[in-house]
């Protein structure tokens, strides 16, 4: 089966009539990377679509552990809600100091990084299937 790939390219498909394609998993992995950045009610039908990130991206009073467990539980919720292609879903957040030294002086107000894991088995093929991603957000107390 083959899945259409994102962004779609509107100019290309008015060109050639085409549409570009991907894999199950390349599809799987941007549906995740979609919920992972989307904020709830960003997703007109779906209010409970997205995750706590950009919940929590501003919280002076969120514990680093505390940050990790909220985000974990909401993309947990909305993986295993949404994404009906994966099942023995396991959800795995860690949230780290950004090494300043790696990133220029024009990137200062990036503080942490999320390093966000998703795991589980494709239904259509019985296969495990492992997502990772990691995303920058602004500072969070200590």
């Amino acid at each position: 089966m083959n899945y259409l790939k994102f962004p779609l390219d509107f100019s290309e498909m008015l060109k050639t009539d085409r549409i570009k394609r991907c894999s199950l998993e390349e599809s799987v992995a941007q549906h995740l990377m979609m919920q992972i950045t989307c904020r709830y009610g960003e997703v007109a039908g779906r209010k409970d679509f997205g995750s706590d990130i950009w919940e929590l991206e501003f919280a002076q009073l969120v514990k680093l552990h505390e940050w990790e467990e909220v985000v974990q539980k909401s993309l947990m919720h909305t993986v295993t809600k949404y994404e009906h292609r994966l099942y023995d879903v396991k959800v795995n957040v860690v949230l780290s100091e950004v090494d300043v030294d790696v990133y220029s002086k024009t990137y200062s107000e990036i503080k942490r990084k999320a390093v966000i894991r998703i795991a589980g088995r494709l239904f259509q093929t019985g296969e495990i299937f492992n997502f990772n991603t990691s995303v920058y957000v602004s500072p969070l107390s200590q």
